[in-house]
């Protein structure tokens, strides 16, 4: 039953196939730019706080320099307390 069994053969063989994996085996560390903005709409100067909102753009993971970055977009709601 197993006389005719047949391995897969493997995607690299020392000579064929590492140009297609070369980046999966040779990583990089890569720091992408970000960017942030942050506008102040409220004003507690009594307690010294302060709120608004954000939107923050920055490159994704990637994967140690093997895949390419998909845009991340956040947006959100930000409070502090100034001392």
């Amino acid at each position: 039953a197993y006389e005719m069994a047949v391995a897969l053969p493997g995607l690299q063989s020392g000579e064929e196939g590492d140009a297609e994996l070369f980046k999966e085996n040779n990583k990089t560390f890569d720091v992408g730019q970000g960017r942030i903005e942050m506008e102040v709409n409220k004003v507690n100067a009594e307690e010294s706080e302060i709120g608004g909102v954000f939107v923050a753009s920055q490159p994704g993971d990637t994967d140690m320099g093997s895949k390419v970055p998909k845009k991340i977009l956040t947006k959100g709601i930000f409070y502090a307390k100034i001392q």
